[in-house]
């Protein structure tokens, strides 16, 4: 009887071992680390089990009563505006509306008095950061430097005169 190749493979006795010892190392190369970890942590959690007394059935019930969500007293399904009239839904609904535009308003008023307040200033600051960067790259002759920097001085001037005229 001649022997067929199975998948690649003779069965022979020597490779059928081969393949097996194979397997074997590679199942303890790859399992071997997860086990002693595995066994180093339950035991661990066995002493620590042993250490910690458990707390006493009462407390767990108490416990889990408190965190149960189906009671009626729950958190969960209190509906505090379910007493109110329609009227004084609608009241409080429109008193927390208007609220809430007026803090929007406020809000905005106080963002458009920043840049009113501080943005020619923060508008100058960044046009000399451009300035001082643009000189330092070209680095031209003196007569330039001079020049851009009596333009800036100017544009200064005049941004700090519209400014203190508009107040």
């Amino acid at each position: 009887m001649a022997d067929k190749p199975i998948m690649g493979l003779r069965p022979e006795r020597a490779v059928a071992l081969e393949t097996l010892q194979l397997c074997a190392g590679f199942r303890e190369r790859l399992f071997g680390p997860v086990h002693v970890i595995y066994a180093g942590a339950c035991r661990r959690v066995a002493r620590t089990l042993e250490i910690v007394l458990p707390p006493p059935p009462v407390i767990l019930a108490a416990v889990a009563v408190a965190l149960w969500a189906r009671r009626p007293d729950s958190r969960r399904h209190y509906n505090p505006m379910a007493d109110l009239s329609d009227a004084e839904y609608k009241r409080r609904y429109e008193l927390g509306r208007r609220r809430y535009y007026a803090e929007r308003a406020a809000k905005k008023a106080f963002r458009q008095a920043w840049l009113r307040e501080h943005g020619p200033w923060l508008l100058l600051a960044v046009i000399a950061i451009l300035l001082v960067v643009i000189l330092g790259l070209t680095q031209p002759h003196r007569f330039i430097v001079i020049m851009s920097l009596a333009v800036y001085s100017v544009l200064a001037w005049v941004v700090c005169w519209a400014v203190r005229a508009s107040c």
